[in-house]
């Protein structure tokens, strides 16, 4: 059986290290995490000449960002009729706005910039797997549509595959997340900003004004602003304990026959959830299917998890013939309340960044445009949604 493979997203990619050099004692802002948050803060930043260093435990994009399916979208884990029981209509509108902002905004960042990572808009398709999630679906449609989603409940057979009614969210997007990110590192470093891989942070130090970031076998930096763009909390604070679980998700790649499904992204509505994209490649086409997520403290073989996939994949696609490419899994955060944590919590000047759910690369944008307003003193709609002192229990709202 073959074994774990992440090289996906590499493929075809001019990668650049970034090896330590002589640090800078101080800096105005600190970024712990060389993934596609931090690197889009750093690139941000940097960009109206904020002075940035930047700093990798092993290499960007390594971890997290290279395990992502590189959906961009809307519909965000948490199903939209339980955003509205849990943060009312008004909020939950907010909250579907961010996404699709976030969505545009990285598309005018890859045009502007000229980037090539394989973005395109298309649509993302929830689908039923039988007669009863049907019947759910025309409740979900209409929920979304009533917080400002293009969406639109439809079935006719359009999709490819044997289906009962989907939902299709029109104007998503799917892009190559590693490409995108090499990309914006290598500006980021053109405008100043300083990234060092295999560099590891020991502790974070934080005083009145500023933060002593401890980094291992290379001293001290004083920094005015850090932000925590690790996965789950730098430190694991113990007040942020319980604030997430974490889960893990598998992914198969497969090379299928061209134009027999319609390009996009999918999900269906099951728990735990499958979702999957097709990609044009010519002469034959590519699917990227993933799920089964658990708890990752279980510790499950993760071939076994795979497995699961592939029979899923067997099955919905039956009569298609699959050729596995490769196959991986992957971490997924998810934030106990059902949004992502962005924001100082109890330590002025220290910014955390975490809980992304499924949907981490649409919130990797909403944080890093949240870091930056907030240290360029702009207002951000969306700040205090996504802070903890604006969360509402999710077991106070349910129970």
């Amino acid at each position: 059986m073959q074994k774990e493979n992440h090289e996906i997203w590499f493929e075809g990619v001019d990668i650049i290290n970034y090896p330590r050099t002589v640090l800078p004692n101080e800096t105005e802002i600190l970024i712990v995490g060389g993934g596609i948050t931090g690197i889009s803060s750093a690139y941000l930043l940097s960009k109206i000449g904020k002075k940035v260093i930047l700093l990798e435990k092993e290499k960007l994009g390594e971890y997290v960002t290279d395990c992502t399916t590189g959906f961009l979208t809307e519909a965000i884990d948490v199903p939209p009729n339980k955003l509205i029981k849990l943060f009312g209509e008004d909020t939950s509108r907010l909250i579907l706005e961010s996404h699709k902002k976030a969505i545009d905004d990285v598309e005018k960042i890859i045009i502007s910039e000229k980037i090539e990572c394989e973005f395109k808009r298309c649509s993302n398709y929830i689908y039923a797997n039988n007669k009863k999630e049907e019947n759910a679906l025309l409740k979900i449609a209409e929920d979304y549509k009533k917080l400002g989603v293009n969406a639109e409940y439809k079935k006719d057979n359009v999709l490819g595959f044997n289906e009962f009614g989907h939902i299709e969210i029109f104007n998503q997007a799917k892009f190559n997340a590693i490409k995108y990110i090499t990309s914006l590192a290598k500006i980021a470093v053109k405008n100043g900003a300083v990234i060092a891989e295999n560099t590891e942070v020991l502790s974070l130090n934080n005083k009145e004004d500023n933060v002593l970031v401890t980094i291992k076998d290379a001293g001290i930096i004083n920094a005015k602003k850090v932000l925590s763009a690790t996965y789950f909390p730098f430190g694991k604070p113990d007040y942020l304990e319980h604030e997430y679980n974490m889960y893990r998700s598998y992914v198969v790649e497969y090379k299928i026959p061209a134009n027999i499904f319609v390009e996009g992204t999918y999900q269906d509505n099951l728990d735990p959830y499958h979702y999957f994209r097709i990609d044009k490649k010519g002469d034959f086409d590519r699917l990227i299917i993933g799920g089964n997520d658990n708890l990752d403290i279980l510790n499950i073989d993760h071939e076994i998890g795979a497995k699961i996939i592939k029979d899923y994949a067997k099955a919905f696609f039956k009569n298609i013939d699959l050729i596995e490419i490769r196959h991986w899994s992957g971490l997924i955060s998810n934030p106990v309340t059902g949004l992502a944590h962005i924001g100082e919590f109890k330590e002025k000047n220290i910014f955390y960044a975490f809980g992304f759910n499924g949907t981490g690369m649409t919130y990797s944008y909403i944080a890093s445009k949240i870091f930056f307003d907030q240290l360029t003193s702009q207002n951000n709609p969306y700040s205090k949604i996504y802070s903890t002192g604006n969360k509402i229990s999710w077991w106070k709202n349910i129970f």
